[in-house]
C-alpha cells in the first residue's frame, strides 16, 4: 500500500540493519527509500579526501564502497532538498547498536567487499581469527586516542567505528535540527519517535530487532504506524551469516575482548547511555571482557 507520498530516508551509521528498514520502507512512498549513511558537509569533505589519498596512503582494494557512500550523500542531500521545497513530510530511521558487537561487523563487512592492500583481514587473505581480534583492538584504540590513521582502509573504519559516539550530534543534528539525544526513549514502544513541522524520526536499537528481542513485537507495531504501513516485518538483510567469511566472523566475535578500561571508555559515551539502561550496558561491557573468554 503506497500511505504518503514524503520521502523515506534511513539516515545511520553502518552496520545497524540498514538494509532491513530499506526493504521495510519501500511500500511507505511512491518515493524509493533513500538510504545514506553520511549527508553532513563535514562528513562527506572527509570521506572524500580520504578516497583523494596520495597512491602511498590509498590501501583499498576495491573502493566501489566508498566511493558509493559519497554519491548517496551527494544524492541525498538532492532529495531531502527537492522534499522541502514540494512541502513534504520527511520519515527518517535511524539506529543504535552495541559498538563492540558493531565494529566486528563493520570489519568483517569492509575487508570483504572493499579489501586492505597486505591482507590479513580477510578469508580470501588467508586471515585467522586472532589477526582480525589484533586489527579491531588496534581500531578501538585509535578510535578513544582520537588518533586517525595514515591510510585510507585504516581512516575509514577508524570513522565508521568511532561514529557512534558523535554521528547524533555531528552528523544527525546538523542535518535535520534534532537532538536524537534529548529526547526520551521509551523502550516498552520499541524505538523513540520525534515529530517537528516537517519532519518525523524514529531512532531503535538494532538488538531490538532480532526475533527473541521482548520489544520486537513492540517495534514492528511502532514501525507500522510510522511509516504509515496496514502491516510491517523486519526481516534479516544483508547480515554476516550469508557470506562465506562467516565462519572467520564467528570466530572473531567469539574470541575478541578488550581491557575493562577500554570497556569503560567506549559504553561512558552518552549515546550509548541514552539507548541503553545502566543493566544493558553492564551486560555489554560483561560480553566483552576478559572475563567472559575465561568463563567460556
Amino acid at each position: 500500500m503506497k500511505s504518503r507520498g514524503g520521502p523515506v530516508i534511513v539516515h545511520q551509521m553502518a552496520k545497524v540493519a540498514s538494509i532491513a528498514w530499506v526493504e521495510a520502507a519501500r511500500p511507505a512512498s511512491d518515493l524509493a527509500p533513500v538510504h545514506v549513511h553520511w549527508l553532513a558537509d563535514r562528513n562527506l569533505d572527509a570521506l572524500a579526501a580520504n578516497l583523494a589519498r596520495p597512491p602511498d596512503q590509498n590501501n583499498f582494494v576495491n573502493p566501489l564502497i566508498p566511493r558509493d557512500m559519497l554519491r548517496k550523500g551527494k544524492r541525498g542531500q538532492l532529495a531531502i532538498e527537492a522534499a522541502r521545497a514540494r512541502g513534504e513530510t520527511i520519515r527518517v530511521v535511524t539506529g543504535m547498536r552495541d559498538p563492540v558487537a558493531r565494529s566486528i561487523s563493520l570489519v568483517a563487512f569492509f575487508a570483504d567487499f572493499v579489501g586492505r592492500a597486505g591482507g590479513g583481514l580477510s578469508v580470501r587473505d588467508g586471515a585467522d581469527a586472532e589477526a582480525v581480534c589484533s586489527a579491531i583492538a588496534g581500531l578501538w584504540t585509535a578510535v578513544l586516542d582520537n588518533a586517525a590513521p595514515a591510510n585510507s582502509f585504516d581512516w575509514l573504519l577508524w570513522k565508521l567505528i568511532g561514529a557512534y559516539r558523535s554521528w547524533f550530534e555531528e552528523e544527525f543534528a546538523s542535518v535535520w535540527g534534532v537532538d536524537v539525544l534529548a529526547g526520551e526513549v521509551r523502550h516498552g514502544e520499541g524505538a523513540q519517535r520525534l515529530t517537528r513541522p516537517g519532519l518525523e524520526v524514529l531512532a531503535y536499537r538494532t538488538e531490538d530487532m532480532n526475533r527473541d528481542a521482548p520489544v520486537r513485537a513492540a517495534l514492528e507495531t511502532t514501525a507500522t504506524c510510522f511509516l504509515g504501513l496496514e502491516t510491517l516485518t523486519l526481516r534479516e538483510v544483508n547480515t554476516a551469516a550469508t557470506r562465506r567469511s562467516y565462519p572467520l566472523y564467528r570466530a572473531t566475535r567469539d574470541h575478541f575482548r578488550l581491557p575493562e578500561s577500554t570497556l569503560k571508555a567506549i559504553y561512558d559515551a552518552p549515546a550509548i547511555r541514552h539507548f541503553y539502561g545502566p543493566g544493558e550496558i553492564a551486560a555489554m561491557k560483561g560480553r566483552w571482557g576478559a572475563a567472559a573468554l575465561t568463563s567460556a
